[in-house]
């Protein structure tokens, strides 16, 4: 009798273990192709100060620099030259003007 319980246990624990793993790897891919469609979008005026720094630390930990767009509304400060110097790291933003975003924004909202 004691037997028929541990092998109960055993088969409950591995079925248990199985339904978790399947339920991970549908969760790890639903998230991935969620993520893949996400556009983060910032729109910044004469930050010149406080930019790098803002993107940096909203980047961090996080692989956002291939899904944020910057929408430059024709700063009047170095703001532009410095999205510009982060672009040319490889970061993969992407940093438009104020007519090329709004022309960015019609074609994805549409």
């Amino acid at each position: 009798m004691f037997e028929v319980i541990v092998y109960g246990l055993i088969w409950c624990f591995a079925i248990y273990g199985i339904l978790v793993m399947i339920q991970e790897i549908l969760r790890n891919n639903t998230y991935k192709k969620i993520e893949e469609n996400v556009k983060l979008i910032v729109t910044v005026k004469n930050v010149e100060n406080g930019i790098e720094n803002y993107i940096r630390e909203l980047s961090f930990g996080r692989n956002f620099y291939n899904n944020l767009v910057i929408i430059d509304l024709d700063s009047e400060d170095d703001t532009l030259c410095i999205l510009k110097e982060m672009e040319k790291e490889n970061l993969n933003l992407k940093i438009l003007n104020r007519a090329d975003g709004a022309e960015y924004l019609k074609r994805e909202v549409s």
